[in-house]
């Protein structure tokens, strides 16, 4: 006997909250451990991790395109003169 409804009811949201615990002792221990070693060498510094930075998408394409224009430009040059090359001992020789 229910009528579908035209107005659709707002559903319960949920709130989830995980609590984390902070341990300044062990944050400490970590900074000392991660320090010594980078002195004594068995880490290098920022090795094994990677950071995105605002604009390092552009900056990325922009080296890559910069580098193909070089290609293509080195390219460019060593066809030119071999046909010069070509051409002079077609005509000259």
């Amino acid at each position: 006997m229910g009528l579908p409804r035209m107005i659709k009811l707002a559903s319960y949201k949920r709130f989830e909250y995980t609590p984390r615990h902070y341990d300044p002792d062990k944050e400490e221990l970590d900074a000392r451990v991660r320090q010594i070693k980078q002195e004594l060498g068995y880490e290098m510094k920022g090795s094994h991790k990677t950071t995105l930075k605002r604009g390092s998408f552009r900056q990325t394409r922009q080296q890559t395109k910069t580098k193909a224009n070089r290609a293509t430009n080195i390219r460019l040059v060593v066809i030119l003169a071999l046909l010069f090359i070509i051409a002079y001992l077609i005509f000259f020789a």
